[in-house]
């Protein structure tokens, strides 16, 4: 049989137990909620890597469109005859270059938004470092689209010089 004494600490002990208990209950419900937190950053890095992705294969489409009519430009010497097609392209050219110039703002205002982003989930170290160096390759590769861009201007005007004369 249990004295009364021996009763009492099992009692006290029990009741020290279960505060115990609360308070692991609650550390692993705070675990729980920033194991939420994590997940939900994680599929935000994912969902923005994924934005970029798409963002980064529209600008490769646009910049092979642009290396085609550069290539359909420099023929233009050699086809006196078809000239007045030629600056019809390149007046749509000009308006193709408006329309990427305009996609190159709003990209390049996106991926700054998206680099926002990305600097808040610090916790993500290898998607942030995957993110910066997406940025060198972007930066390179629309430093390549500007050049390509001042190219063709000179190009349309020159055939409007050749168009005038």
């Amino acid at each position: 049989m249990i004295s009364a004494e021996e009763f009492k600490q099992i009692v006290s002990e029990n009741l020290m137990l279960q505060v115990q208990m609360e308070e692991l209950n609650a550390v692993l419900a705070e675990r729980e909620k920033e194991i939420a937190v994590l997940k939900e950053y994680e599929a935000n890095a994912v969902e923005l890597q994924s934005r970029l992705d798409s963002q980064l294969d529209e600008f490769y489409n646009m910049q092979n469109l642009i290396l085609k009519k550069e290539r359909q430009a420099e023929g233009a010497e050699e086809r006196e005859m078809q000239l007045h097609e030629e600056l019809t392209d390149a007046a749509g050219l000009q308006q193709q270059y408006n329309d990427l110039f305009q996609k190159y703002t709003h990209l390049r205002a996106e991926f700054n938004d998206i680099l926002d982003e990305l600097a808040v989930l610090n916790g993500c170290e290898p998607l942030l470092q995957q993110a910066l160096q997406k940025k060198n390759e972007l930066e390179s590769q629309l430093a390549n689209t500007v050049m390509e861009r001042d190219e063709l201007k000179a190009r349309i005007n020159t055939f409007e010089i050749l168009g005038q004369g």
